[in-house]
């Protein structure tokens, strides 16, 4: 009786674990600009909230690549 509490009560305390709301979701491996642009483009036109890598595809606007230190 004794284990099957415990079982109980350890299911209940790992049923609250994890990440609320949404996961991010990692880039492509492949094709990485070309999947990213048509995944923008498929939030765009179903009005669905906007990724924020999705910002240079709306503007037109290609961002400065970023400068290492030597």
């Amino acid at each position: 009786m004794s284990r099957m509490l415990l079982g109980l009560a350890a299911l209940t305390l790992l049923a609250a674990c994890g990440v609320k709301g949404d996961l991010a979701r990692p880039d492509p491996l492949w094709n990485r600009d070309e999947a990213i642009r048509r995944e923008c483009e498929q939030q765009i036109a179903r009005n669905q909230h906007v990724d924020p890598r999705c910002t240079r595809y709306q503007t037109g606007v290609t961002p400065a690549p970023a400068t290492t230190t030597p």
